[in-house]
């Protein structure tokens, strides 16, 4: 348990850019 769920600017940053980028490539 608890691997990489640490709340951190780097790991939002790159979710975030992962999470728009296949948003806009979906739609």
């Amino acid at each position: 348990d608890q691997f990489l769920v640490v709340p951190t600017p780097g790991t939002l940053a790159m979710f975030g850019l992962a999470g728009i980028a296949a948003l806009r490539r979906r739609r």
